[in-house]
């Protein structure tokens, strides 16, 4: 997903978004000005944000109707005192009109039964707000306030998904009424983390355009207000998760103390669609974290595959989980692109 365009004073890097561009999904692996009260003010901004985002919680996309729970979720929980595990069952249909397909239908119901299972999860006093140690950057004016709710939650650091399975899933066509059902069972395993969010940390990301054409190239800065390792994720639309910076080409991802790190991207849509919803995750940690190596990353934009891999969600989850919370912080940014 990333390709040294030219030697310029800073790395220039394409990234495919909605296209995850990577050779056979090829793995890293080798073979042998911000202050104290920005970043303050930057997680009182975050609450603020998601509150926003609570108050628009039945906001659906266009294609879907309002979903129905067709058997109620079966929860098992142990005991959350001692940060236990929780195994939670949903069983669950959206329902889409006939201009969807059933991968795009699979991909939102996916979505969709995994952020049901984080908040059934949850202790009961524990709100979206309450989980909140991050916030997306440049909200456009075709921001998607689900996607964005979904993603959020789903890298939130008071819950982590430790394994997760579909049971059973089926579409269920309806021709009287041009639509149909994707019906999904689906059972996950969560771990409740500790809530930490360390205020003396904080980046500032900024991003040349959000509102991209296919092919259009936009720049990407990150600055930090103290030393550390800067790492780049793409969640793309089918919930799979691909390595953005570092790569195998630039394993190099420390960046220096109010030093602008800027790198140079290029958005591309996904074959046959005319708009893509991708959104870029940034962690900073002041400590190293292993294991980016094992994500799949693009290294050549002349071949590309569609996904990062079904196992790559729960592979994020356990990555984030090997970091200290109070040693990192994240920012999320939402792209659209189209043709």
């Amino acid at each position: 997903m990333v390709k040294k365009l030219s030697l310029t004073p800073f790395l220039s890097l394409v990234l495919s978004l909605c296209l995850i561009v990577m050779t056979g999904c090829a793995s890293n692996k080798q073979k042998s000005s911000t202050t104290n009260e920005e970043a303050e003010k930057s997680r009182q901004n975050a609450t603020k944000a998601f509150s926003e985002l609570e108050k628009k919680d039945d906001q659906k996309s266009e294609s879907i109707s309002n979903p129905m729970s067709s058997a109620p979720t079966q929860t098992t929980i142990s005991n959350f005192a001692k940060l236990g595990k929780v195994t939670v069952q949903i069983d669950t249909f959206l329902v889409f009109n006939d201009a969807v397909s059933w991968q795009e239908a699979r991909a939102q119901t996916l979505a969709f039964v995994r952020e049901q299972a984080l908040q059934k999860a949850l202790p009961v006093d524990v709100s979206l707000v309450s989980l909140t140690t991050n916030m997306y950057v440049e909200r456009n004016a075709q921001f998607d306030e689900q996607t964005a709710k979904s993603i959020f939650m789903l890298s939130s650091s008071a819950g982590r998904f430790q394994s997760e399975k579909i049971l059973e899933e089926k579409p269920t066509i309806d021709t009287k009424s041009h639509s149909f059902r994707y019906n999904m069972r689906y059972q996950a395993e969560v771990v409740q983390l500790p809530k930490v969010y360390n205020s003396a940390y904080n980046i500032k990301v900024g991003l040349s355009n959000s509102l991209l054409k296919d092919g259009e190239q936009f720049k990407v800065s990150v600055t930090s207000n103290a030393d550390g390792y800067l790492y780049i994720f793409d969640f793309l639309p089918d919930n799979s998760v691909a390595m953005v910076y570092p790569n195998k080409l630039f394993p190099n991802n420390f960046i220096k103390t109010q030093e602008p790190w800027i790198q140079q991207f290029t958005g591309v849509t996904l074959p046959g669609k005319d708009h893509c919803i991708e959104t870029l995750y940034f962690v900073f940690s002041t400590e190293p974290i292993s294991g980016w190596e094992d994500f799949c990353s693009n290294v050549s934009a002349q071949e590309y595959v569609l996904s990062g891999g079904e196992d790559s969600f729960i592979l994020f989850q356990r990555w984030l989980a090997k970091s200290d919370p109070s040693k990192r912080v994240e920012k999320l940014a939402q792209l659209h692109i189209f043709k």
